[in-house]
C-alpha cells in the first residue's frame, strides 16, 4: 500500500491540480510472477491480460535458453499456438488506455506520466515512472493532446489511472484519480457515470479497509461510498445494480462509528442492510461472510442474545466454510466473557447436527458433512427417527464422495427396516453407480404387487442393458411381454438391439429390417438404418452386402448435405453419416467424396485495439442516436476498461439483433445470461433482461439500406470485440450454417492453453459450440457457467488441483465468466479426461457432460458383454439420453471443424480401448 502520496496532493476546487494518478505517484517494484489465486478477481484479470500481452510481445527463442535440449526439441516438433500480430501502442491518452486493456497497469501509468500536464498546468514534473518500455512502440510522441480540465482526455486519463491504481492495489491513489471526475458536472457526458462511479466507491471501501486510515477517516470514506452507491443505484441503464447493492451493504457493515453510541447506530444500519443483501442475493459468493458480519453487527448493536443465535446459525448453515469456524470461535469467546450466558453456546443438538450435515453437503464440504452425521448414525442410543434421518443424509453424503458401497450399505439397512418404494429407488441408485448391476436388477426383478409389477420389471430390464447383462435383459423382456404391453416402441428396439449385442447378427438383421421397412423406429430411424447397413455390409451374401453399401452411402450422403446446409435439423445426421463413412472405408468400399466446406474470410482477419476504437467511434457517430450503448462502449474502450466496454457493445448488438428480428416478424427470446446485466445469478430467481431499443431505433429498422449498413458495421464490431455468438447471428444467411457458426472463437487463449496441455483445440471449440454457442456469460439451469459451461464445484476442484486455490478456500464462480479462466480450467479438464480414456475423444466428450466416473462405469460394463463393445454401440447405449445426444453432437461439430480448417473429416475407428485410468473422477 502506498498512502503517503495522497498527503502530497491537494484536491482543491480547481480541477487539474496535481492528481494522485500521475505526478504524485510512486510505485513499488514489480511483483515476481507467481500463480494467481482465482479468488483474487482483479489479479486474475490482470494475469489474463498480461498473458495475452506476453503473447503479443513475444520475445526471441533465446528467452527459453534455460530449458533442456530435450524439451526444446519436443517443443520444436509442434507449431506454436496462434497469437495476434504485435500491436503498435497509440500515442496520447488512448495509448495508456491500450496498455491498461493489455493488462499493463504500471506501463499505463508511466505512459500517462510522460504526457503533457493535466488541466493546462504545464508539463508534468519528471519523466515516466521507470523505464518499463511502455513507449517503446509508441508513435514517437506525436500529437500529444492538451488535457485541459474536463476535456475528453482529462476524463480518460483519470479513468485509466483509477483502474490502473486499483489493479496495483493502490486504492488511495485510485480515489484521488477518480474523485475529481465524479465531481465534474460533465462526468455523465464523458464517461458512464454508473460504471466509473461504482469503481470510485469500491476504491473508497478498499482504502477504508486497508488499515492505512484511522477509524474516523475510514468511516468518512465508507459513508461517501454508501451515499455514492445509493445515488448510482437509481441511474439508468441497469448494468450492475446488484453489484452496487452488494458494495453498499458491505460498506455499511464496515462503518465503525466514532464513539460507542455512533457505533451502535452504525451496527443497526449494517444489520438491516446485510439482511436485505442475504435475502436478495443468497447465491452471492460472499453470502456466508455477510451472515457472519450480520451476526457481529448485532453484537455491536448491543443485541447479545440475537447476535449469539445468529453466530450459531452461521455455524450450522455454513458448516465447513471458513466463516463457520469464525462464528463458533466468536460464540465461545462471547460465552466465556459472560458469567451466566443467556444463549446456547454448547455442542450441537442432534437436530442441529443433521441440519449442519445437510448444509455442508450442499456447500460441497463433504468431509465436514460426514463428520457431523456419522456419530448420529452409529449411535445406537439415538432415537430411531433420528438415526434414520441422519443415515439417509449420510448416505447422500457418501454418494457425493462417490463411496457408493457405503451409500448402498446405509440404504440397504434402511430398506430392511422399512421397505418403501423411495428407499428401494435410493438403494438401486447407489448399487447402479457402484457398478453392482446384478444386485440392482435383482432388487427390481422380484415379486411385486400387480399394479407396480410392470414398472419394476421394466426398470430391471433397463438396468440390465445399462450393465451389459444382455441375456438377463432378454430373459426379463420375455417375462415382461407375457404380462404387459407397455413400452411398445422401446420393446421393438430391444428386439433388434439385444440380439445385436449378444452376437445373434441374423436375428438382429431381421428385426432391424422390420423396423426400417415398416417405419417403426421412431426417433431412432437413422440409428436403425445405420446398424442395419452395418450388418448387411458384413454379410457374405453379395447382394445383401451391396444393399448395405448403398444404405450406408445414403446415410453418408445425407450427412454431407447437412454439412453444407444453411440451417440445422435434429437427429444428428452428420454423426450417422460419418459413422457410415467409417464402416464403408473399413470394408474397402467407396464412401464417396467428402463435402467441401471452408471457413469465412473473417477467420484471417485481426482487428487490433486502434482499429476497434475507430470502428466504435464511427458506430457511435453514425448510430449513437439509436443505440446509446455505442457511445458508452467507445468511452470505456478508450479508457482501457475492456470488459465493461464489451458489455455495452453486447447491449448495442443485441438491441439491433432484437429490433431487426421483431421488425421481420421474429421473436426476442430471453436467456439465462449475465452478458447484459451483472449479478443475476446471485438472486434466488432468475430474471431475463432483454435488450430493447428505443423508438428511434425501431423506426430506423424501416429503412432497408440503413438496416443493412448497420448490420455490416455491427458484424465488424462483433468480430473486433470477440463476440462470436453475435457475429454469427449478424452474418449473412447466404453462407452455410456451419461456416457461420463453427468459428475459432477466442482463438488466442484457446490455442495457448491447448498448446500448453497438448490438446487439439478443435475439441475445445466443439465443446464450446455445443455448450454455449460461444457465449461467455451463460448460466445453465443447474448453475454451469461460461463459454465452456463449468460447474462451480468442478471449477473449484480443478483450481485446487492446479494449485491456484488452497483446499477449503472459497471459490468465486463468477470467475468462470472470464474466458481466460474458463478456457484454462476447461482445457486442463479435457486433457485429464483424454488421459483417463487413453486419448479417445468420444469418451472425454461424454464425460464432460455425464461425468467421467459414469462413463468409466458404463465402459467397464459394456466391454464385458459377449462381444465387447464398439464405439457406435457404446454411444447408442449411453444411459443418459442427454449425454448420448451430447456426445453425438460434439462428435459432429469436431468433425466439421476438422473439415473446415484441415480439409478432411477425422478418421474414427470403431475399436474401443476399454481400459481407463483413475486420474480424475469428477
Amino acid at each position: 500500500m502506498h498512502h503517503k502520496q495522497g498527503a502530497l496532493c491537494t484536491l482543491g476546487a480547481a480541477l487539474g491540480v496535481c492528481l494522485g494518478f500521475v505526478a504524485c505517484a510512486t510505485y513499488p517494484s514489480p511483483p515476481s510472477k507467481q500463480p494467481v489465486a482465482l479468488s483474487d478477481s482483479e489479479g486474475a484479470a490482470e494475469a489474463s491480460e498480461a498473458a495475452k500481452a506476453e503473447a503479443i510481445e513475444a520475445g526471441s527463442p533465446e528467452d527459453d535458453a534455460a530449458d533442456s535440449l530435450d524439451a526444446e526439441a519436443a517443443q520444436a516438433e509442434r507449431a506454436p499456438p496462434w497469437s495476434p500480430p504485435r500491436e503498435t501502442i497509440l500515442s496520447g491518452v488512448e495509448g495508456a488506455g491500450q496498455l491498461l486493456a493489455l493488462g499493463r497497469a504500471r506501463d499505463a501509468l508511466d505512459h500517462l506520466a510522460g504526457l503533457d500536464a493535466l488541466g493546462g498546468a504545464g508539463d508534468l514534473a519528471g519523466a515516466p515512472a521507470g523505464d518499463s518500455g511502455a513507449d517503446a512502440d509508441s508513435q514517437s510522441g506525436q500529437g500529444r493532446p492538451e488535457r485541459t480540465p474536463e476535456s475528453r482526455e482529462w476524463f480518460l486519463a483519470g479513468a485509466i489511472a483509477g483502474r490502473a491504481h486499483m489493479r496495483l492495489d493502490q486504492p488511495d491513489q485510485a480515489v484521488l484519480a477518480l474523485e475529481p471526475l465524479a465531481a465534474s458536472k460533465q462526468f455523465a457526458d464523458q464517461l458512464p457515470r454508473d460504471i466509473v462511479g461504482y469503481e470510485l466507491a469500491v476504491a473508497r471501501v478498499a482504502w477504508a479497509k486497508s488499515g492505512a486510515l484511522d477509524r474516523a477517516a475510514a468511516d468518512i470514506q465508507l459513508r461517501k461510498a454508501v451515499d455514492e452507491l445509493g445515488a448510482l443505484k437509481s441511474l439508468s441503464p441497469d448494468r450492475m445494480r446488484a453489484a452496487m447493492r452488494a458494495a453498499q451493504g458491505e460498506a455499511m457493515a464496515a462503518i465503525q462509528g466514532e464513539d460507542e453510541r455512533a457505533s451502535k447506530r452504525a451496527a443497526k444500519k449494517a444489520d438491516k442492510a446485510l439482511e436485505r443483501l442475504i435475502s436478495s442475493f443468497p447465491n452471492h459468493p460472499e453470502v456466508g461472510v455477510w451472515m457472519l458480519e450480520r451476526a457481529l453487527a448485532k453484537l455491536r448493536a448491543g443485541a447479545t442474545e440475537e447476535g449469539a443465535a445468529a453466530l450459531r446459525r452461521v455455524y450450522i448453515e455454513r458448516a465447513g466454510e471458513p466463516e463457520a469456524e469464525q462464528a463458533w470461535e466468536a460464540l465461545t469467546a462471547l460465552a466465556a466473557d459472560q458469567e451466566r450466558p443467556k444463549f446456547d453456546a454448547g455442542p450441537l443438538s442432534a437436530r442441529e447436527a443433521i441440519d449442519a450435515g445437510g448444509a455442508a453437503r450442499v456447500l460441497r464440504r463433504l468431509e465436514r458433512s460426514a463428520a457431523l452425521l456419522e456419530p448420529l448414525w452409529t449411535d445406537e442410543d439415538q432415537p430411531r427417527h433420528v438415526r434414520r434421518e441422519a443415515g439417509r443424509s449420510l448416505a447422500w453424503t457418501y454418494y457425493k464422495t462417490r463411496d457408493y458401497d457405503a451409500c448402498a450399505e446405509i440404504f440397504a439397512a434402511l430398506y430392511r427396516e422399512v421397505p418403501s418404494h423411495d428407499t428401494r429407488g435410493d438403494l438401486s441408485r447407489c448399487l447402479e453407480r457402484g457398478g453392482r448391476y446384478e444386485e440392482a436388477v435383482d432388487l427390481w426383478a422380484g415379486d411385486e404387487p400387480k399394479d407396480a409389477r410392470a414398472a419394476s420389471l421394466w426398470t430391471a430390464i433397463e438396468l440390465a442393458v445399462d450393465g451389459g447383462l444382455y441375456q438377463r435383459a432378454s430373459d426379463l423382456l420375455e417375462v415382461f411381454e407375457k404380462h404387459h404391453r407397455y413400452h411398445a416402441s422401446e420393446r421393438r428396439w430391444l428386439h433388434a438391439w439385444l440380439p445385436l449385442r449378444l452376437g445373434l447378427d441374423e436375428q438382429a438383421r431381421v428385426a432391424f429390417t422390420e423396423l426400417v421397412e415398416q417405419g417403426r423406429a421412431g426417433e431412432r430411424e437413422r440409428a436403425a438404418r445405420y446398424f442395419l447397413g452395418k450388418l448387411e455390409l458384413a454379410s457374405e451374401d453379395r447382394a445383401r452386402h451391396l444393399q448395405g453399401v448403398q444404405r450406408l452411402q445414403d446415410l453418408a450422403g445425407e450427412g454431407d448435405q447437412r454439412v453444407a446446409a444453411s440451417g440445422v435439423i435434429g437427429g444428428t445426421p452428420i454423426y450417422y453419416g460419418l459413422m457410415a463413412r467409417a464402416r464403408l472405408r473399413e470394408a474397402g468400399e467407396d464412401p464417396g467424396p467428402e463435402p467441401v466446406l471452408g471457413p469465412l474470410d473473417w477467420e484471417s482477419r485481426w482487428i487490433d485495439h486502434a482499429q476497434t476504437l475507430d470502428l466504435l467511434k464511427t458506430a457511435a457517430t453514425r448510430y449513437g442516436e439509436y443505440f446509446s450503448s455505442l457511445v458508452r462502449a467507445e468511452q470505456l474502450y478508450a479508457a482501457g476498461w475492456r470488459e465493461e466496454g464489451s458489455r455495452e457493445l453486447r447491449v448495442a448488438l443485441d438491441e439491433y439483433i432484437n429490433a431487426r428480428s421483431v421488425y421481420e416478424g421474429g421473436d426476442m427470446p430471453g436467456t439465462r445470461t449475465e452478458a447484459l446485466v451483472a449479478g443475476l445469478a446471485w438472486a434466488p430467481q432468475w430474471r431475463h433482461p432483454k435488450a430493447v431499443v428505443g423508438r428511434a431505433g425501431r423506426q430506423a429498422m424501416r429503412d432497408e439500406q440503413l438496416r443493412e449498413d448497420m448490420r455490416e458495421l455491427f458484424m465488424e464490431l462483433a468480430w473486433a470485440g470477440q463476440e462470436p455468438y453475435r457475429f454469427a447471428k449478424l452474418s449473412a444467411a447466404t453462407y452455410p450454417y456451419r461456416t457461420r457458426w463453427h468459428l475459432r472463437a477466442y482463438r488466442e487463449p484457446i490455442e495457448r492453453h491447448a498448446w500448453t496441455r497438448e490438446v487439439d483445440p478443435h475439441h475445445l471449440w466443439a465443446l464450446m459450440y455445443t455448450e454455449s454457442r460461444f457465449r461467455r456469460h451463460v448460466v445453465s439451469y443447474v448453475g454451469a457457467r461460461g463459454a465452456l459451461q463449468i460447474m462451480p464445484w468442478t471449477g473449484r476442484q480443478l483450481a485446487e488441483r492446479l494449485g491456484e486455490l488452497e483446499p477449503g478456500e472459497r471459490f468465486d464462480p463468477d470467475l468462470l465468466f472470464r474466458i481466460e479462466d474458463n478456457s484454462r480450467l476447461a482445457t486442463y479438464y479435457i486433457s485429464e479426461l483424454l488421459a483417463k480414456f487413453h486419448g479417445q475423444p468420444t469418451f472425454a466428450y461424454a464425460s464432460y457432460n455425464g461425468g467421467p466416473s459414469n462413463v468409466a462405469r458404463w465402459l467397464k460394463a459394456k466391454a464385458q458383454g459377449p462381444r465387447g463393445v464398439g464405439l457406435d454401440e457404446f454411444v447408442e447405449e449411453i444411459p443418459f439420453s442427454e449425454t448420448a445426444k451430447y456426445a453425438r453432437r460434439v462428435m459432429e461439430v469436431q468433425a466439421v471443424y476438422d473439415l473446415m480448417y484441415r480439409g478432411s473429416f477425422p478418421q474414427w475407428s470403431n475399436e474401443v480401448d476399454p481400459e481407463f485410468e483413475q486420474n480424475i473422477d469428477f
